[in-house]
């Protein structure tokens, strides 16, 4: 992510986003893993930024869908994805990453702090039982995500 920085310069924010950044990401019986990368911007539908973007990092443009933007409004997000290799891991890296513009808010890096022990070791449980059936592994992810959402702004961890 360092190198991708670099090389895409200030006009775009590289963060690590999803489970890599909660702690909730499960190897058992993985066949690769899971890293969701975000490109904050302030126009994430600019074909040549994709296009840069998608040159810099192996990623390749799936499809454009709507996102959630802090506080409340809703804008597009541009999805790119792939598998690359890094030397020092055995597993492959399934990359999903969204050119988002900066309302952003990254709900991820709240579960540590709004979730007991117990409320994550929970979760990555239901994860590695559901991961089996995508329609409900999503549905509970959606669902612990709005938990952690509205855990968080009661909280006032968010601005």
């Amino acid at each position: 992510m360092a190198q991708w920085q670099d090389a895409l310069g200030t006009e775009v924010e590289v963060i690590l986003g999803g489970s890599l950044i909660s702690g909730l990401f499960i190897l058992e019986g993985a066949d690769c893993i899971d890293v969701d990368v975000r490109f904050l911007t302030e126009n994430p539908m600019s074909e040549s930024l994709r296009s840069r973007i998608e040159q810099v990092t192996g990623l390749a443009f799936r499809k454009v869908i709507p996102v959630g933007d802090w506080p409340h409004g809703e804008s597009q997000g541009v999805m790119i994805e792939g598998k690359l290799n890094h030397p020092e891991l055995v597993l492959p890296l399934d990359v999903e990453g969204c050119l988002r513009n900066r309302a952003y808010v990254g709900w991820a890096r709240f579960y540590r702090l709004v979730l007991t022990e117990n409320e994550l070791a929970e979760v990555r449980r239901r994860k590695l039982e559901l991961r089996s059936d995508k329609k409900a592994y999503k549905a509970f992810k959606s669902e612990t995500r709005s938990e952690v959402e509205r855990r968080a702004i009661a909280g006032g961890l968010v601005k």
